[in-house]
């Protein structure tokens, strides 16, 4: 009996520790200005997370944001940005969101970059327990990722890239010989992309500007940043979806 009793109280204790768990993921609520900065949240376990920026955007920087955000992003305990929305800039001016209420994350998919972003961010929500589970996956599928680019001999394949995938594609190994964008492609960079001749065009879906330059022998892969678009939702999404747009993940 006292057994059963000692069971008893383990297990009461142990369920007790999972829901004391579970709350403190949840009791921070965010107003996160994109899908990208909404998935970063979203990996230490926080799932109060509001995205202001519609996943239909192409391009979510250019959201314009409504007078309902003003009132959202006075509610939230966080707003979190990248720092190149303007409608975030504006939103917190117009509701004077306190100094200390408002984060700013770095945003690269290069699993690098992305971990060290999402290990700064975890340091300031007090998540670093979440964190390091999270970052143990996305080493994972590093390696994967590292492994289909040896076996692709990346190095030994020329890429024009757009600038938003360039720290991405550099990761991977590909010979990086014209970064086109993310501003005006000039008659210049044209000269220059036609006279490198590069094996592959890899482009930035939300941003594309390489399409031009495809031709029948020379592929054409378009990337992705923000988690939505062709059934996304997580980072570790957006980082499988390129490997297999790129022919480096089954």
């Amino acid at each position: 009996m006292k057994r059963l009793t000692v069971m008893f109280v383990i297990l009461m204790l142990l369920v007790g520790g999972i829901a004391a768990a579970s709350a403190a993921a949840s009791d921070i609520s965010v107003v996160a200005s994109t899908t990208w900065v909404g998935a970063m949240v979203e990996a230490l376990g926080i799932t109060d997370v509001l995205v202001l920026a519609p996943v239909e955007l192409r391009h979510p920087a250019e959201y314009d944001f409504r007078p309902r955000d003003i009132q959202l992003a006075l509610d939230a305990d966080y707003v979190i940005w990248a720092g190149y929305e303007p409608f975030i800039r504006n939103l917190v001016e117009a509701a004077n969101i306190p100094e200390e209420q408002v984060l700013l994350v770095h945003t690269n998919n290069s699993p690098p970059i992305l971990e060290e972003s999402v290990a700064q961010l975890a340091a300031s929500l007090g998540r670093e327990e979440q964190f390091a589970q999270w970052a143990e996956q996305l080493r994972a599928l590093a390696a994967e990722l590292e492994a289909g680019a040896a076996a692709a001999d990346t190095a030994s394949i020329t890429a024009a890239v757009q600038g938003h995938q360039e720290r991405f594609v550099r990761w991977l190994g590909y010979d990086v010989v014209v970064v086109y964008g993310p501003g005006e492609v000039t008659p210049g960079k044209i000269t220059e992309l036609v006279a490198a001749d590069p094996d592959v065009i890899i482009d930035n879906w939300h941003s594309a500007q390489g399409e031009a330059f495809a031709q029948d022998r020379r592929p054409y892969y378009s990337l992705l940043n923000f988690p939505g678009p062709r059934d996304t939702v997580t980072l570790l999404d957006v980082l499988r979806h390129n490997g297999r747009e790129l022919g480096l993940l089954e």
